[in-house]
């Protein structure tokens, strides 16, 4: 089960060319004054150019001029090609929300997904106290199952086709507008986790992680219905079935003419996940029934059907911390990224560590 995140990734190199600004020096040539009519004219034509510009802006939905990339450098291990990549911090988030988060949601997710991972990558620099992933040395990585998830440049290329550089400076702008941002409690980082769906509501960290975080509480999170799954329903055989839970859980001993008796959700959390199931002899977590059958999520209910067993499951990921598909929806009903990412980790504020970062 992945801990995290979707995807496998690797370099990311944006579509959008950030140029340098040219300071202007004490030695430069003498500025000329025009004439009267040549200046006016100039000026129209100044004008004409900046209002042809905000209303190509407005018809293709493409950021402007972007700043430029001022933030730390950090080691990636790109697993898929067993190298390390040194790239701006800034640079590697934007391959990590364009693979973590639809690029076509509102622009306050994709700046609340980008502030979410930035603060889940600083967390593993030693710079800022963190303790980096350390694959082949490397303060982070591109395996899903460890760190973050992150695509390249020619591989978001071949996933956007015609609407490529379109969707990079969507990503662009989101990552940029918010550069050094962070999520912080009490002064220091978060454990920005997230997930697609929650189906609803969040799940506190002590019931699916190791401990309890103060900030990582069960919330709703409403307006997910959108989400592909959102509800989804799986059915097994029943020799599936019990196979696949007998491997898992072998003290179960269960048996195609006693399953409706042997198995039996016990209890649930708030957020209406599974708590405990009973199989036959043994009784296990929500968790590791989910793992065994490799459901959506742990919030399920269990039927019989005749020669079949039906699982109905309602959300997508572990459920602790942002909902992806809430944090749209937030976003569409007028909420900022600061809101919604205040909403989903409760009582943290938002600092800009851009100083440290350099």
């Amino acid at each position: 089960m992945k801990y995290l995140h979707t995807d496998e990734t690797m370099e990311y190199r944006p579509s959008i060319r950030r140029p340098r600004r040219r300071a202007i020096s004490r030695f430069s040539p003498p500025i000329r004054l025009l004439p009267l009519g040549l200046a006016a004219l100039a000026l129209s034509l100044f004008v004409l150019l900046l209002r042809g510009c905000a209303i190509t802006r407005e018809e293709t939905g493409v950021p402007g001029a972007l700043p430029e990339d001022i933030s730390a450098v950090i080691a990636v291990y790109d697993d898929e090609n067993d190298r390390v990549l040194s790239m701006r911090l800034e640079e590697y988030l934007c391959g990590v929300v364009a693979a973590e988060m639809p690029a076509s949601f509102e622009e306050e997710a994709l700046k609340a997904q980008a502030v979410a991972a930035r603060t889940f990558t600083l967390r593993r620099l030693p710079a800022c106290g963190g303790t980096p992933c350390g694959r082949c040395g490397a303060d982070v990585c591109t395996d899903s199952t460890c760190c973050q998830s992150y695509r390249s440049a020619e591989q978001l290329a071949s996933k956007w086709g015609a609407d490529a550089a379109y969707y990079s400076a969507r990503v662009e702008e989101a990552v940029y507008s918010t550069a050094g941002e962070v999520a912080t409690y009490e002064g220091a980082l978060i454990e920005a986790l997230y997930h697609s769906t929650a189906g609803g509501m969040t799940e506190s960290s002590e019931n699916v992680f190791a401990s309890a975080q103060p900030y990582l509480v069960s919330v709703e999170s409403p307006g997910e219905e959108g989400s592909a799954h959102y509800r989804d329903s799986i059915t097994f055989p029943r020799k599936s079935f019990i196979t696949m839970l007998n491997a898992a859980f072998p003290r179960a001993e269960l048996s195609a003419k006693k399953l409706e008796v042997q198995v039996e959700i016990t209890a649930r959390f708030a957020s209406g996940r599974v708590k405990t199931v009973r199989l036959g002899k043994v009784e296990v977590t929500g968790r590791q029934f989910r793992k065994a059958l490799d459901l959506p999520s742990a919030n399920f209910t269990i039927e019989f059907v005749g020669e079949d067993v039906r699982v109905s499951t309602k959300g997508y990921g572990h459920g602790v911390g942002m909902s992806q598909y809430g944090a749209n929806a937030m976003a569409k009903e007028g909420s900022d990224y600061r809101a919604i990412l205040q909403h989903y980790y409760t009582g943290i504020n938002i600092e800009n560590w851009g100083e440290r970062l350099k």
